[in-house]
């Protein structure tokens, strides 16, 4: 399983930009009324899980570049928690 609520967001000073890029990051697409695109497509979630590392790491470069320009981003990694939920650690600069 995937854990976006516990997402770890480093390499900036900026809690402003720390908190857009969590909220990127956290956000289902098509929960936002009036931009529809914003957040992360939800059905990448639903893939195998072999699969989802790779997809997720696209949409969140993606979607961190289009709704967040002051950043970039430097690297994703992944980990699993105590109850092996997948969680990104997301490095921006």
């Amino acid at each position: 399983m995937i854990n976006l609520d516990n997402v770890i967001i480093i390499g900036t000073k900026s809690s402003e930009i720390v908190e857009n890029v969590k909220n990127i990051i956290t956000t289902p697409q098509g929960t936002v009324p009036f931009d529809r695109n914003f957040g992360i497509d939800p059905s990448i979630l639903d893939e195998p899980i072999n699969l989802v590392p790779g997809k997720l790491l696209v949409e969140l470069v993606k979607k961190v570049q289009l709704y967040e320009p002051r950043v970039k981003v430097k690297e994703i990694t992944f980990t699993l928690d105590a109850n092996n939920n997948l969680i990104p650690k997301v490095r921006v600069e």
